[in-house]
């Protein structure tokens, strides 16, 4: 018959096939960030040579001549030079206003302050003070914990000291 394929059937073992894309996944993801950082290199190289071109013009002209106020001028890194030879002040960037509408503290509601009442002070200094006892009883001199001790063990044992110490 003219025109009619024959229905061949796919022998490939379909375990693998998942195991095969998420390699080839790694392996574009590799290619792309070896790129990205031969990108890179390149973009700094040409920087590099750039600078060193400027420089080399200045260093073998002799017809250029800095004085130590132009010296200043060129070391100083708020200052910039126009294109029509102006030397201007560079503004600091103070963030955008795009940038400064998403700011935690504009986003979330304002929390009321708490005031910490004395007897809460004093509960927690009792706390530490029953927490260093304990850690004190339960720990070795090198500050690992006892064998057989837990935090759990030092929880309790300053709950006990704590009492103690309220009384």
């Amino acid at each position: 018959m003219r025109g009619v394929r024959e229905f061949q059937e796919d022998f490939r073992d379909d375990r693998r096939r998942e195991e095969e894309r998420s390699d080839s996944r790694r392996e574009d993801q590799r290619r792309q960030d070896m790129l990205r950082a031969q990108e890179e290199s390149d973009r700094q190289r040409r920087e590099d040579e750039r600078r060193q071109d400027a420089l080399r013009i200045v260093m073998n002209d002799d017809a250029i001549e800095i004085t130590p106020e132009e010296r200043k001028l060129i070391n100083n890194p708020e200052m910039k030079m126009m294109d029509d030879g102006s030397i201007v002040r560079r503004a600091r960037a103070r963030g955008s206003a795009f940038a400064s509408q998403f700011r935690l503290d504009k986003l979330l509601p304002r929390a009321k302050k708490t005031v910490r009442k004395k007897a809460r002070k004093e509960l927690d200094r009792l706390q530490a003070e029953a927490f260093r006892e304990a850690n004190k009883l339960l720990r070795t001199k090198a500050g690992k914990l006892r064998k057989g001790v837990t935090q759990s063990d030092v929880a309790k044992r300053a709950q006990k000291i704590l009492k103690k110490l309220r009384k």
